[in-house]
């Protein structure tokens, strides 16, 4: 294992998995462009998205969540301490355990909705939900095991491929799609296509993070192993103690998109038959559930290649510097990762907002993606992008925690959270519509927010990082309100010039223009404030 490294160090990890993330983003794109063309934001896919969740929602939990966070830091004090084959045991015997458990679980689902498929007084729409969660359940399994090699190599540092597994998926998903465009012609029978190739991908993802994990001496077992010795036993079992409080605190998060996709699909009269007159100011359009799944979709672009690119980096420097007592260090990386989060979030949700729509017409205005589900999604996406900045600073904090061993904080602030959500939701919707939903989640991940600063606060993480980052963010605010006048005086223009039309060029220069002008305005405005883009990725702004 590789000594301490210094803060500026950093960058490296970060520009691989930035540039990686940004390759899966822009496939994943792709494929969600591919999707709203196949099927519009009809029911077809509202059924498709809200299907898809479970098993995703099982990635984030297990494999890309509460494994990574229980696992890294236990992985990292082993190898530190006695070497990298008790470290490659304790692994083997985690992921033993968590393909014992998930199987379980899933088989569990399955078979309860296969009772439901072939008993149940299904709709026609509600079958054909049931039956795509059936295609795609097992995918959970896959990518779960997959997600767990990749938190292994990176706990060794190696970033490479687990930020290559996403793109994997995306490859063969838009080989199903476009397939499936081509010889099926039934929507239907064009989902279930893509569910299956969704199985498929979720094996070459499997596959591919094996074969590398073993390069690093990291192996799955799939079954028990006389040879297993008692302390990677003991270690496992303290892996999943401290699991379970994040898997909970995670398990909110993921609840939350699950319960406004449910809202989503639920609250549409034709889907559920609730039809009655008291709920008519909760009522939502049909597509509902394909807009908010876009939003989301665009609103992960730039949390996934900066927010959760930096995260992925920051962890186990956190957890090696919480383990080595070291607080100075800790504390300056927190600082550099909720710097960069003010000079790359704020911007970035300013941006997404004002480009809602222009990007929404880009991207998914063709074959049966009809103007009018422009408008649903374009406002689900500026919903969605105001809250770039603080999911990409939860992210950062909520590792803090993991780094120093307390799962509990994130799992208790998360609670509180779950209900607002649900409050804000139904208050909402009569105002906004389906926008409400995202707009809830929103609000209540600002509140988590603002309870974790101020815990780290109480222990002293932040007391010398306020001045620095009162410094970035009245540096930020500024070139971020010059960027939006710019962009938007941009768009405005482009907007109302004869020479700009409705076709696929004209709707790029409508994106390229204005994002061209904002960055630029932006860049130069925090130049002239005295903040070196290029310095501040290696140090944190106003370092000694």
């Amino acid at each position: 294992m590789e000594g301490p490294e210094k803060s500026g160090s950093t960058l490296a990890g970060l520009k691989a998995v930035s540039l990686l993330t940004l390759v899966s983003r822009i496939t994943g794109l792709a494929r969600d462009a591919l999707m709203a063309s196949l099927f519009g934001t009809g029911w077809v896919l509202d059924a498709f998205t809200v299907a898809f969740r479970v098993p995703n929602m099982f990635r984030r939990l297990f494999g890309e969540g509460a494994v990574t966070a229980a696992l890294l830091p236990e992985f990292v004090a082993v190898d530190q301490t006695h070497g990298r084959q008790a470290a490659a045991d304790l692994f083997a015997e985690v992921a033993y355990r968590l393909i014992r458990i998930l199987g379980t679980t899933i088989l569990a689902i399955e078979a309860v909705l296969l009772l439901a498929w072939l008993f149940g007084n299904l709709t026609e729409r509600n079958q054909v939900l049931c039956e795509l969660a059936i295609l795609m359940m097992p995918y959970a399994v896959l990518i779960c095991i997959a997600a767990t090699l990749s938190a292994g190599l990176n706990a060794v540092q190696h970033f490479v491929i687990p930020a290559l597994v996403p793109v994997a998926l995306n490859i063969v998903w838009l080989i199903g799609g476009l397939l499936a465009a081509w010889l099926i012609d039934v929507d239907v029978h064009e989902a279930r296509t893509i569910a299956v190739c969704i199985l498929l991908g979720g094996i070459v993802q499997l596959l591919l993070s094996q074969a590398w994990a073993r390069r690093f001496g990291l192996r799955i077992r799939w079954r028990p192993s006389p040879d297993a010795d008692a302390d990677s036993a003991e270690r496992a079992t303290a892996v999943f103690r401290a699991m379970m409080p994040v898997l909970l605190g995670l398990s909110i998060m993921q609840i939350n998109t699950l319960v406004d996709s449910a809202l989503a699909w639920l609250l549409v009269p034709e889907t559920s038959g609730l039809k009655a007159e008291s709920l008519r100011h909760f009522r939502l359009p049909e597509g509902c559930a394909s807009a908010l799944y876009l939003g989301q979709r665009l609103f992960q672009f730039p949390m996934g290649v900066f927010g959760i690119a930096l995260s992925t980096v920051l962890f186990p420097r956190f957890a090696r510097h919480a383990r080595e007592g070291d607080t100075q260090l800790l504390t300056r990386d927190i600082l550099h990762g909720l710097q960069l989060v003010t000079v790359v979030g704020i911007p970035a949700s300013a941006g997404l907002c004002f480009m809602a729509e222009p990007i929404t017409s880009l991207l998914f205005r063709h074959g049966q993606f009809s103007a009018a589900d422009a408008i649903l999604t374009s406002r689900m996406i500026a919903a969605h992008g105001v809250g770039v900045w603080i999911f990409c600073a939860l992210l950062i904090v909520n590792r803090v925690f993991y780094a120093t061993g307390d799962r509990h904080t994130p799992m208790r602030q998360g609670l509180t959270c779950v209900g607002m959500n649900l409050v804000f939701s139904f208050a909402l919707i009569p105002l906004c519509g389906g926008p409400a939903l995202a707009l809830a989640s929103v609000i209540a991940t600002l509140f988590q927010l603002g309870l974790a600063l101020e815990v780290l606060r109480r222990r002293a993480y932040l007391s010398r990082c306020r001045r620095h980052l009162s410094a970035i963010l009245w540096r930020s605010l500024p070139g971020t309100a010059l960027m939006t006048a710019a962009g938007m005086g941009t768009l405005a223009w482009l907007d109302q010039s004869e020479s700009v039309g409705d076709d696929i060029v004209s709707r790029g220069l409508l994106v390229a223009g204005p994002m061209a002008v904002a960055v630029a305005v932006y860049l130069v405005t925090l130049v002239v404030g005295g903040v070196s883009p290029k310095r501040l990725l290696r140090e944190p702004f106003g370092s000694d």
